[in-house]
């Protein structure tokens, strides 16, 4: 059972270094000033560097939906080996209608949010969106609309984004839809150990106005 496990662990690490190389060969395709613009968690002290990715992930979605489909989804299914479903071909049509989609910015008190209640569940081995209006309550004399998606097992922050924006067994793309929402500018993002999935990863959204 331990050499099995040990095979488990070195065939996914195997795989998370071979989609961290390639994903720096699509970065290549964007170009600068795209990558640049997506890249808004980058002076965010508050989170660590996989949570930033998660937010540089997002918004490269946002900014090219076609790009975004050509290069990281195309790339994820074939590394993992995952045939097209009906989930997967609908996520291709409605990524070729993005384009310009505003940028999430992180904001420190949607990432306290999305902290607590990654923090409470990992503790505490439930999932959920239990206490949604309570979480949020207090933050929204400030966000005109709040939005929620959570990411439960073992992750790379590519991986996070893609399994939520497939959406997979969910009838209706909750999470997709809060990923594309064009009124969406604002995000926080919390990635913390969880007692029964090993990680989940909380992500808080939210419409601030701002002056563009």
């Amino acid at each position: 059972m331990k050499k099995y496990l040990v095979k488990l662990f070195l065939i996914s690490l195997t795989c998370t270094l071979t989609m961290q190389a390639q994903n720096a060969d699509i970065f290549r395709e964007w170009g600068d000033s795209v990558y640049m613009k997506a890249n808004t968690a980058n002076d965010a002290e508050f989170l660590k560097e996989d949570e930033k990715k998660v937010i540089l992930y997002a918004n490269l979605a946002r900014a090219d939906g076609r790009l975004f489909a050509e290069t990281f989804l195309k790339q994820y299914l074939i590394l993992k080996d995952m045939k097209s479903s009906n989930y997967v071909r609908s996520l291709y049509r409605d990524l070729q209608d993005v384009q310009g989609l505003p940028m999430l910015v992180p904001e420190k008190d949607l990432c306290k949010v999305a902290r607590d209640h990654a923090t409470r569940s990992g503790k505490k081995g439930y999932q959920g969106h239990k206490g949604f209006k309570n979480r949020y309550d207090p933050v929204m004399t400030k966000y005109m609309e709040v939005g929620e998606n959570i990411y439960y097992g073992a992750y790379t922050p590519i991986e996070i984004v893609l399994q939520l924006l497939i959406d997979e067994g969910i009838e209706n793309l909750g999470h997709r839809k809060n990923f594309l929402n064009p009124r969406f500018n604002s995000i926080g993002v919390s990635i913390k150990p969880h007692k029964t999935f090993e990680y989940n990863c909380v992500l808080s959204f939210g419409v601030l106005p701002r002056s563009y």
